[in-house]
């Protein structure tokens, strides 16, 4: 069995006991063992030290998918050498050129761990939040995008995934070329999208819809814009939080039931983000002390 296929099957293992959520200081813990290896490597200490905070490294990188039953022993002899990680941390976006030329951009607060070689039959890598993908063509090799709810396999294509753990939705939008979809909570089914086609999952209640969007507007995060289409208060609040790196607290269980379309233009601050929804949840204020945000309503 060749590295590539054990790090497939070590990192199928670990995705399958994956379970809890991830948070702002998982980002940030990840954040500093990298910043770790990097002194590591700089000061060119033992292979086996070098090895190890990558092994590490790899082992974080998951955490930040959910949270991992791992004993001691299976930590120490890490079955992950050999894969990689990107990280973007809450308030920064993060992009890279996987090993088969496919290019990705990840959303604030998201993880991507994917294989430092493609050589088995699929190209496979695993995400936590969202992502843009530019899937280079290898009609031999699948490019399949494991998330905790869905996988999304592609040939050659750009399309955006979105599956934060603990959010109520999860989403795939086509732009170009043809994916499919399998939901395995939803009965295992299997929905192919065309472009400018969204695919919204609902697991709470098993829920699947399909619909015509502007793909270029859902995937233009990646250009600064920040759109919400039926998005409740306590889902935009969420992404502010990933896009500004701050916390945002309010009292309006009652915005749950309620949603809003609205878009922000590239270079926008909170505060303009701010007064925008504030006008568009009429009764509503707010104020910003440090990295804080309180709402009323």
């Amino acid at each position: 069995m060749d590295i590539d296929l054990r790090n497939n099957k070590a990192l199928e293992e670990l995705w399958a006991e994956s379970k809890g959520t991830a948070g702002p200081e998982t980002f940030r813990e990840l954040a500093r063992l990298g910043r770790r290896i990097d002194a590591v490597e700089s000061r060119r200490r033992s292979l086996r030290s070098v090895a190890y905070a990558f092994a590490a490294a790899a082992v974080l990188a998951l955490v930040a998918l959910g949270t991992f039953s791992l004993t001691r022993d299976k930590f120490q002899v890490s079955p992950l050498e050999g894969t990689a990680s990107l990280v973007a941390e809450y308030g920064k976006t993060a992009s890279t050129m996987l090993p088969d030329g496919s290019k990705v951009a990840l959303n604030s607060g998201s993880t991507l761990v994917y294989p430092e070689s493609f050589d088995g039959k699929s190209r496979i890598v695993y995400l936590s939040g969202q992502a843009n993908f530019s899937v280079a063509k290898d009609p031999d090799k699948p490019f399949i995008v494991k998330t905790t709810h869905m996988d999304v396999r592609a040939l050659g294509t750009t399309f955006c995934v979105q599956s934060y753990l603990g959010e109520r939705t999860v989403r795939t939008t086509l732009k170009e070329g043809r994916v499919k979809v399998d939901v395995p909570g939803a009965g295992d089914r299997s929905y192919f999208l065309e472009p400018g086609m969204q695919l919204v999952y609902v697991p709470g209640d098993n829920s699947i819809s399909l619909a015509r969007v502007d793909a270029s507007k859902v995937l233009g995060w990646e250009e600064g814009y920040l759109s919400f289409i039926n998005a409740t208060f306590p889902e935009i609040a969420t992404a502010l939080e990933r896009r500004f790196g701050v916390s945002i607290g309010y009292n309006a269980e009652n915005m749950r039931h309620n949603s809003l379309n609205v878009r922000f233009q590239p270079g926008e601050s909170l505060e303009d983000v701010l007064n925008v929804l504030s006008l568009l949840l009429p009764g509503s204020r707010y104020k910003i002390e440090d990295d804080r945000v309180y709402w009323n309503f």
